[in-house]
């Protein structure tokens, strides 16, 4: 087994290379007839003039009677560095009787990539839309928030590219809302990519090394945004975001283990969030953590960072997930499985979400949720476990 280094960066650049080639191919695919829209001046002078004696007190937030399930599996199509990453049968999730109606009647959320739902036809999305809505399902989309520069951002997670046909941030999100508007699909959440982390945190080696581990011979240049910066487009963003859905709840998800941040990340991360709230005059409504479960002290972290986040007024998430370099469907979905009776039963653990997602080439198949090694059938054992505990 490589060393822990080792496996955070081929973890990171797995996530990476999806995310970044799901967006880039997305917008390449679609990119025609859209014009740039000027981020607003105003909106920019208004955020950035806020001061921390103008900012009422944030209430905290109480523990959740019970966790909500976001399900993010991955659709047709998408590759990561060691192939195929979607699921044979993300499209029956869909289907009329689909097999999983326990697991969906538990379900608050179904998960999309932005990238995704911009390049898909309304062909492969009215049915989903429709499927969705028919069984109250809600969806959560992943997004970036962040604009490439000419020099810098291009190709990083997080962000959208530099210079594609006419294409920024603005208009790329403009173009997947409003699709889905138009669809009649309701988005209850975004959450924005990892934008303190990529934005203001990663340093050039660490890009270096995901770029390599990746294969990917193109540098990769961090905008090394300041955390204030960070803060002011990720709040405008939001508020771009309610202009087509205005009750959309845009929350924050950032990569969390023991050799992320300076001087450690729970430190870092309350300060960015308190950033965020000093700068837009609100905190993030919800913050999930993409968590390094290499770190045999994750569980503790994720306690201080979970008491945390609730005295800020956010409600806390963590993502679970298998390892990359699992052999098998079986071995995935038990990962995941050691990995929530470990946080919620032996160390008692209360997230306000859990969401299960895969950027990784496994589970190769949804369905049905009675095969405890579908990603469904995990789903499906953890609402045993929860509702026995």
């Amino acid at each position: 087994m490589p060393p822990p280094k080792s496996r955070i960066a081929a973890r990171r650049q797995t996530r990476y290379l999806l995310v970044s080639t799901a967006l880039a191919t997305g917008i390449l695919a679609a990119a025609t007839g859209l014009g740039v829209i000027a981020a607003s001046s105003s909106q920019s002078s208004e955020l950035g003039a806020r001061s921390a004696a103008a900012i009422a007190p944030v209430a905290p937030v109480a523990p959740a009677a019970s966790s909500a399930i976001w399900f993010q599996p991955q659709p047709p199509g998408v590759f990561g560095p060691f192939g195929q990453v979607a699921s044979a049968d993300y499209l029956a999730l869909f289907q009329p009787g689909a097999p999983w109606q326990r697991v969906m009647a538990h379900t608050q959320a179904v998960g999309f990539y932005a990238g995704w739902l911009y390049s898909a036809s309304n062909q492969v999305l009215a049915p989903i839309v429709s499927f969705l809505n028919a069984h109250g399902i809600g969806i959560e989309i992943e997004s970036p928030a962040l604009q490439a520069l000419p020099t810098c951002g291009a190709g990083i997670e997080g962000y959208v590219p530099y210079g594609l046909s006419g294409l920024d941030l603005r208009s790329f999100t403009l173009a997947y809302l409003q699709k889905l508007k138009a669809l009649g699909a309701h988005v209850l959440f975004v959450k924005v990519d990892e934008p303190y982390y990529f934005g203001s945190v990663i340093s050039a080696a660490a890009l270096q090394q995901i770029a390599q581990a990746a294969g990917d011979k193109t540098p990769l240049v961090s905008c090394n945004f300041s955390v204030n910066e960070v803060a002011r487009d990720v709040g405008q963003f939001a508020q771009l975001v309610k202009t087509v859905y205005p009750g959309a709840e845009i929350g924050d998800v950032e990569p969390v283990g023991p050799d992320t941040y300076q001087p450690d990340a729970v430190t870092a991360l309350d300060a960015w969030h308190d950033t965020y709230r000093l700068v837009t005059g609100a905190p993030f409504p919800f913050f999930f953590a993409d968590v390094d479960f290499s770190d045999p002290a994750w569980p503790a972290l994720l306690q201080q960072l979970t008491a945390d986040s609730r005295q800020r007024g956010i409600r806390f998430g963590i993502i679970y997930i298998g390892d990359t370099q699992d052999n098998s469907d079986a071995e995935w979905t038990s990962q995941v499985v050691a990995r929530f009776e470990e946080y919620q039963q032996q160390d008692q653990g209360r997230p306000d979400y859990v969401l299960f997602q895969s950027w990784q080439p496994r589970p190769t198949l949804c369905l049905p949720e009675t095969d405890p090694t579908t990603f469904t059938g995990v789903i499906d054992t953890y609402i045993t476990a929860m509702t026995a505990h």
